[in-house]
């Protein structure tokens, strides 16, 4: 029955380096790069989840605005800082942990470091399903 172990342990390996990969969290990889589009309010970073938002008939009015920008290879550390630029309006999101920002005539959905990793996995199941 050899030939089942040596199965399982290609299997093994296989995982193994999934996980290695998603580990590219390397600071001085990154340093001289562009980061995700990130903004601070309240104290708390949110980045670009990707997704726009599909709200329909919301409010008008902006629940804050940025109001400094950073560079793009850097972190906001203040409110109202973002790395991608400023005088841009934002509304909380309808999920905790969201924002959402007003660019090119578009609402795009910002998230904190887990509420973003959990929409994109949300996302990430419906793509599987549409096949």
């Amino acid at each position: 029955g050899g030939k089942k172990m040596k199965k399982l342990l290609t299997l093994l390996l296989a995982v193994t380096c999934v996980c290695g990969c998603s580990q590219t969290k390397n600071p001085t990889n990154e340093s001289k790069t562009a980061r995700i589009p990130m903004v601070m309010v309240d104290g708390e970073l949110y980045m670009d989840t990707g997704y726009d938002s599909t709200i329909e008939g919301r409010c008008g009015v902006m629940d804050g605005e940025i109001t400094s920008t950073v560079d793009g290879t850097e972190r906001p550390i203040k409110d109202n800082q973002s790395n991608f630029g400023k005088d841009i309006g934002y509304q909380y999101g309808t999920t905790e942990g969201t924002i959402e920002i007003y660019q090119n005539e578009k609402w795009r959905i910002f998230a904190t470091e887990d509420v973003r990793e959990q929409i994109q996995s949300e996302h990430k199941n419906d793509i599987i399903q549409t096949e």
